[in-house]
Formats: structure tokens, C-alpha cells, sequence
């Protein structure tokens, strides 16, 4: 009995870790560029279960195998997460700093607090000293036109080492800025700066960070080759009504696990209080 509880109790874990997951995902219904999370779990071991009192024959047998009943189980584990690269769903605003990329592969670019980060928020905005930033306030990078053909197709090297002339792209009062298709940023419709956008071999190279931001874990980041599309904002690349029935099913398992937890219990209480109780 006791074992069935460490199993029931094992699943009831599992399942928190996967409400915290999809509460997040469901958190961010409304951030752009968002990326799925998921969840993959394995068997723990599971134990053979023999008969007993076949092990106390006496005289011993040694050539007797007495026959297995079968395997129990014991739970269940989390064994690592991962993030869902598709592409979501393109929404039109009109906006004109608004951008988002035809290649799912490919981030933006931005210098945050903690350095150079990578993102698909393409919801900018002008500051107050006109530099384009996103909607978490990192810096979008850029480069001036004409530099980007002599740096290589290498932006970041693999030891972290930029290997581009980045720099944050200043739009400056009283101008009026957009994208075109090209990436390219125009001041009073004047092509200034091309906006960088790098792209890894490996996409797990990319690592989330929070803040709907990426880091590159390992591994060069080479240019990207993608188209934009201006005044279009990619939403995130989950649907709601999936998550909301993940949820309900997640809230069953736990409350399944959590019910068989009570009957080991109710089992325990009759074996010690009942069954175990010596009178004279």
C-alpha cells in the first residue's frame, strides 16, 4: 500500500509541473511571438512482483523458479521541456512599426540589459531619444546600408564573440520611420538602416530566457535569409481552446492521483487500527 501511495504521489507531481506549463503558455495568450512550451515525462523503473512465500520452500529448491505475477509500476517523472518552433498565426494591424518574419527560423536581433538576446517580438516602438525598441524595451539592432556586405555571414561566433558592426538603430525626432519587405529602415522615406536578423543551425541552440527572449546556448548564428512583413505582428503559435482543454484534463489526473492517495490512506488506517489490534 505504501508503495501505491509514492506512485499515486509521484503522478500528482507530474501533473503540477504540467499546470504550471500550460498556465504560462496561457499567460502569455497575448504576447507576440510567443513560443510554445511542452513537456516530455518517462516511466520510472517499474519492479517485477513475485509470489511470496515460493522463496521459503522448504527443503530448498534450487532449480525451482517460482513464476512472477507480473510489473508494477512506480510513477512517472519529468524528464525535459521543450519549445514548439512552428510559426504562429500572422495578425494585421496596420501599424507601421510593426513587423514580424516570414522564416520561422529567424530572430530579431536586440541589445538587452544582459547583452545581445534574440526575439520574435516585432512590436516596436520609438523611445524618447528615438531609438526602435520592442515591447519589453530591449534596443532593436541594426546595421547601416553598405556595412552588412562586408561583414561576414557570421554574426555571432560560437565562443560568443560578435563578428558584425551591430548598433542600435536611432530613428531621431521628428522623423517619420517604416519597414519595408526588405528589413530595410526608412527615415522620411530614406533607407538608412537594415535590421540584423540571425538564424541558428541547431534551434535548440536557442534557450528561453524570459521576458519572451531567447539566448544562444552554443553555436554560431548566421545571418538570415527571410523576408518581413510590415504592419503584421505574428501571435502566438498555440491555440487557447487546446490549452484549456490540457487544463481540464490535467486537473482530472490530479484529482484521480489525489483519490487513490485517500484509499491507500483509508487502507492504512483499517490495517493498524482494525486488523493490527491485539486484545487478550
Amino acid at each position: 500500500m505504501i508503495r501505491g501511495i509514492y506512485t499515486s504521489a509521484a503522478g500528482m507531481l507530474v501533473e503540477t509541473m504540467r499546470q504550471d506549463q500550460v498556465a504560462n503558455n496561457l499567460a502569455n495568450v497575448d504576447t507576440t511571438g510567443y513560443k510554445q512550451d511542452g513537456m516530455v515525462f518517462k516511466e520510472l523503473p517499474a519492479m517485477r512482483i513475485r509470489r511470496i512465500n515460493d522463496a521459503k520452500l522448504y527443503p530448498p529448491r534450487p532449480i525451482y523458479k517460482y513464476p512472477r505475477i507480473g510489473k508494477i509500476g512506480t510513477g512517472s517523472i519529468a524528464d525535459e521541456t521543450y519549445t514548439r518552433w512552428e510559426a504562429g498565426k500572422m495578425s494585421y494591424t496596420g501599424n507601421e512599426l510593426d513587423v514580424s518574419l516570414d522564416n520561422e527560423k529567424a530572430f530579431f536581433i536586440v541589445d538587452g540589459k544582459n547583452g545581445i538576446r534574440f526575439s520574435r517580438d516585432g512590436s516596436w516602438t520609438l523611445d524618447d531619444e528615438g531609438f526602435l525598441m520592442d515591447s519589453n524595451g530591449d534596443y532593436i539592432l541594426g546595421e547601416v546600408l553598405g556595412d552588412e556586405e562586408q561583414n561576414s555571414g557570421v554574426l555571432i561566433n560560437d565562443d560568443g564573440s560578435v563578428n558584425a558592426q551591430f548598433q542600435r538603430i536611432q530613428v531621431g525626432l521628428g522623423k517619420k520611420c517604416t519597414i519595408d519587405e526588405e528589413g530595410r529602415v526608412l527615415l522620411d522615406n530614406v533607407a538608412e538602416y537594415r535590421v540584423v536578423t540571425g538564424i541558428a543551425s541547431d534551434r535548440k541552440a536557442f534557450r528561453k530566457e524570459g521576458s519572451n527572449k531567447f539566448v544562444r546556448a552554443y553555436g554560431d548564428v548566421t545571418r538570415a535569409e527571410t523576408n518581413f512583413l510590415p504592419g503584421y505582428l505574428e501571435k502566438p503559435n498555440f491555440s487557447v481552446v487546446e490549452e484549456m482543454v490540457r487544463m481540464i484534463e490535467i486537473s482530472r489526473a490530479y484529482e484521480a492521483n489525489s483519490k487513490v492517495v485517500q484509499s491507500h490512506d483509508n487502507l492504512l488506517d483499517k490495517c493498524i487500527n482494525s486488523v493490527g489490534t491485539t486484545r487478550r
